[in-house]
């Protein structure tokens, strides 16, 4: 089984690229979509703020019933959904964090890139582009490029 990163705005499109990763994988998946964010700088942020709770909420229901969905389309290939938020922009910290969740692969979509849901989201392509894992862009799939990376199949 694989596991795919999809840094996500928890959008249709968002869903698209799971769609796209799941309908051409040989083997099993796990699709967790990942969203990046500041870490607060102020001990007074960190100490009372409860920013983590808040993060949940630009995870529309839309959304959710979208992964459902997925999931009952691709039973046999798609063993899971879930949704995570990272806090911090450090490479090291972000590869710990890759290595804690098996992640084999990073799918995202060029065209749509990766938009912030607010001011405190990170840029994440920066940080993903370093972290030494494989990246799919879910628009070169129908133009063979997927078919080049083995590790996949």
């Amino acid at each position: 089984m694989k596991t795919i990163i999809i840094p996500s705005d928890f959008s249709i499109e968002s869903i698209q690229v799971a769609e796209t990763i799941v309908r051409n994988a040989k083997e099993e998946v796990r699709i967790l979509f990942i969203h990046m964010f500041h870490v607060a700088d102020d001990i007074q942020d960190l100490l009372f703020s409860n920013y983590r709770k808040k993060e949940y909420e630009f995870v529309s229901d839309e959304f959710r019933h979208e992964c459902a969905m997925l999931k009952n389309v691709y039973t046999g290939r798609l063993k899971s959904i879930t949704v995570e938020f990272f806090y911090g922009s450090k490479l090291a910290v972000f590869k710990n964090f890759l290595d804690y969740n098996n992640a084999d692969f990073i799918a995202y979509s060029k065209s749509y890139g990766m938009p912030k849901l607010g001011k405190s989201s990170i840029d994440a392509l920066p940080v993903i582009h370093k972290c030494g894992l494989p990246l799919i862009d879910a628009d070169e799939i129908n133009n063979s490029v997927f078919s080049d990376i083995e590790n996949f199949r």
